[in-house]
């Protein structure tokens, strides 16, 4: 077997079936102990393997990640510095900085040129066919020789890069999350890597020089192949991975003058690594300059190394490379233009949990997307560890907890946990870093965080605006409260349906323009507001904390942004800075640990940045109170005021054709729910659905029109009521009994449930109705 035209033939292999075929020719395609070993040696693993990433975005950003660590541990290498010893980088940031220039690890200070070139160390490559396409991987780190392959690449659990303080892989398994969205069948991925020259090998390893590769490839369970569950083996003839001696390898695109794609395995790679993954079952199958890009983003907020993405299918295209800088640099670029960032973000808000850490926020709401496009920026509430997404809060949570149904699509809260507490991280934090653990700290954190946003008063007035913007858009009235009070009048079980309150007045009066807030990119003062002459003092009983408000004129990104940020310091450590808006800080502080009850503590707040000679000073004192008792959570649905009170009534609008792309509705659609920050919802109904326009067309009485109309309206609005109130009294029930939640029991999406239910409902709602009014004999031939 020559090693070199095996490589070749299965690098330029495009399909899952071309790379069987071309081990079928070489007589490889069995199994075969002696062709082929367990990855990581160990034969029972798919536990581990299949364990890992949930999607093929998070997957492929571990191998992602992976290339930039290999090229810290060669900078590291290259300085003569054990990547273990005390003289290594700390952190991702503090190797970037010293070893490629990126002050403070982040990319926001490197101006466009400046990260392409930089980014030359690291590729994404599209290549094969539009609709089934491979992507290449390829590093200009390390490398490894082909005897260390078994304990780099193919090993599993092992402790690489265990005691490597300034790289991001630790378990030695998240890179073979790819392997199952790899092809239908077979699972392949090919790799091939040569050591960087000059760089440390183990004692007695002569094959420095040579290129290694291997084929990874699925076992699955067979009639009499003894194993209950797959397994992944790699290619080792006689135990042995195959290598082969040349200079270089060509792995990358060369691009031309012309308009055309760049011509694939056309460039040399001298040493690093190149990884194939064949047929990759992602869901950016359109060129990967837009579709790519968006989808690496929604993973990786922030980069301390670029990855430079090409396209080399045959699109046409007027760019076919792109680098990817993370999230937060795509929005520092459009600082100036605010193309699709709202006024007054990117803005700060952060917690300091007592055991957990400091974990910064960083708050970006977007602009609408035009005509209901999809939005293609990453949203949601995320927890990134230098920079990469480890989990998410569920897709509700920032409808239902937070209150903000306006925002749901549009608000992007980054959640930094690089600073959390080592133990707490492992706790938080499944393995396979894109899922969260339902643990304490998660309570905790959760418990922190959601009164901090719901707070926050940048977002209120954005949801509020929307809102505004929203309901006026759709034909409104007084109707359903008049409608609803008679019912409830009529039938007081109704009465549970409804939240206890004063009726939402509307239509909204008129808009209130909104004054923009320049603030200043390095604040000229930052103080207590309303400071008393005789100093300030706050009251905070022991077990909660206290709020205390300052006054700044710093832009609302200032603690964040990724470019001169500032610096908030409190001595002793109990406090965050907390949502910083339009000149307003609400930071909230906590007891230390070490004060007594009536002890009052010096705190001391100081805030600066790298234009500052030296920082402001902020002092005043916590006067520690008794602890104050938590007041019992409500059990059971909420009760009516004793005197009959008004009920608070959901607003009711009417969504026409020219209002479907807004709402994402189409023929079937019945009705959308959007909570408010009021506890209450607004519904939009679909008065241009196609099985209520049937009705109407079948009905040539203008009076009897305007009762299908009511029958559709308030059917479809009491059926999605009634589920509501059923979802909010099982979840209470189960607060109470404080039962665990299980995965025969989860958390439903009550709102969108209601809305998909709904276009069945609105297909049989009126001639329900209809039979039903029409009296029971009528009803009895339904």
């Amino acid at each position: 077997m020559d090693a070199e035209t095996l490589f070749d033939e299965l690098l330029h292999a495009e399909l899952e079936d071309e790379v069987s075929k071309v081990l079928s020719e070489y007589a490889l395609d069995r199994d075969d102990p002696t062709q082929w070993r367990p990855l990581g040696d160990i034969e029972n693993h798919f536990g581990l393997v299949g364990n890992q990433q949930s999607s093929a975005t998070a997957a492929l950003v571990e191998k992602l990640i992976n290339g930039v660590d290999a090229l810290l541990i060669a900078a590291c290498l290259r300085e003569g510095i054990d990547p273990e010893s005390q003289a290594a980088p700390k952190s991702m940031a503090e190797a970037a900085e010293r070893f490629f220039h990126v002050r403070n690890g982040r990319l926001e200070y490197l101006d466009a040129s400046e990260r392409t070139e930089l980014a030359d160390n690291l590729h994404l490559i599209a290549v094969g066919e539009k609709t089934r396409p491979s992507y290449l991987i390829v590093d200009k780190g390390e490398g490894q020789t082909p005897l260390s392959f078994p304990d780099t690449f193919l090993s599993l659990a092992k402790s690489n890069k265990f005691r490597i303080p300034f790289v991001q892989g630790k378990y030695n398994a998240g890179g073979t999350g790819v392997l199952q969205f790899c092809g239908r069948k077979k699972n392949y991925e090919l790799i091939i890597s040569r050591r960087q020259p000059g760089l440390r090998i183990m004692p007695g390893d002569r094959t420095w020089k040579d290129w290694g590769f291997t084929l990874v490839r699925r076992l699955r369970p067979e009639v009499g192949s003894g194993r209950k569950n797959s397994m992944y083996v790699y290619l080792a003839p006689n135990g042995k991975v195959p290598s082969f001696n040349a200079r270089s390898v060509n792995v990358l695109p060369r691009f031309t003058k012309s308009a055309a794609p760049p011509k694939p395995y056309d460039e040399a790679l001298d040493w690093g690594t190149c990884i194939k993954l064949y047929e990759y079952q992602w869901r950016a199958k359109s060129i990967a300059t837009t579709e790519a890009r968006y989808e690496l983003e929604r993973f990786l907020h922030t980069l301390c190394l670029p990855i430079r993405v090409t396209e080399a299918r045959s699109y046409q295209a007027h760019y076919f490379s792109t680098t990817v800088s993370g999230g937060s640099v795509t929005i520092e670029d459009d600082r100036e233009q605010r193309s699709f960032t709202e006024l007054g973000f990117p803005a700060d808000s952060g917690v300091n949990i007592p055991g957990i850490g400091k974990l910064p926020v960083w708050i970006v709401v977007y602009k609408p997307t035009e005509d209901g496009a999809k939005r293609r920026n990453p949203y949601g509430v995320c927890f990134t560890v230098n920079g990469q997404v480890h989990g998410q809060m569920p897709s509700d949570f920032i409808s239902r907890r937070l209150g903000f149904g306006y925002l749901t699509r549009d608000l992007l809260v980054s959640v930094d946990c690089t600073g959390m507490a080592p133990d707490v991280r492992e706790d938080f934090f499944m393995a396979s870093r894109d899922r969260l653990r339902d643990c304490d700290a998660y309570d905790r954190i959760e418990e922190e965080l959601v009164p901090r946003l719901r707070e926050h008063p940048g977002l209120r007035e954005m949801n509020q605006r929307r809102r505004e913007q929203q309901v006026k858009q759709s034909t409104t009235d007084d109707e359903p409260a008049r409608i609803m009070q008679q019912l409830v009048h009529a039938d007081p079980t109704l009465s549970q349906l409804l939240i206890p309150g004063s009726k939402i007045k509307k239509p909204f009066g008129p808009e209130k323009p909104v004054s923009p807030y320049v603030g200043k990119r390095f604040p000229t003062y930052f103080r207590i507001a309303n400071e008393p002459k005789g100093g300030f003092v706050k009251d905070c009983p022991a077990n909660l904390k206290c709020r205390v408000e300052f006054e700044t004129d710093a832009e609302n990104d200032y603690f964040s942004r990724g470019e001169s940020p500032g610096e908030f310091t409190c001595s002793p450590d109990c406090g965050a800075p907390g949502n910083l808006w339009n000149g307003n800080v609400a930071a909230a502080f906590h007891v230390p640990r070490s004060a007594n009850i009536g002890e009052a503590v010096s705190v001391r707040v100081q805030v600066t940045d790298e234009t500052r000679v030296s920082p402001f000073v902020c002092d005043f004192m916590i006067r520690v109170q008794a602890p104050l008792q938590r007041p019992p959570s409500p059990s059971g649905p909420p009760r009516q005021p004793k005197g009959g009170g008004e009920l608070g009534m959901p607003q009711i609008s009417e969504v026409f054709r020219n209002g479907w792309a807004a709402r994402n509705f189409d023929d079937y659609s019945g009705l959308e729910i959007v909570p408010n920050e009021n506890s209450s919802f607004d519904v939009f109904v679909n008065m241009d659905n196609i099985f209520l326009l049937g009705e109407l067309k079948r009905e040539s009485d203008p009076g009897n029109q305007q009762l299908i109309r009511y029958w559709f309206k308030y059917g479809l609005y009491l059926t999605a009521l009634g589920l509501i109130y059923d979802n909010r009294r099982r979840e209470e029930t189960r607060s109470r009994q404080a039962e665990d939640e299980t995965e025969d029991d989860p958390k439903i999406d009550y709102f969108k449930l209601a809305g998909k239910v709904s276009c069945g409902i609105a297909a049989v709602i009126v001639p329900v109705i209809r039979r039903l009014a029409e009296g029971p004999k009528a009803a009895a031939q339904i």
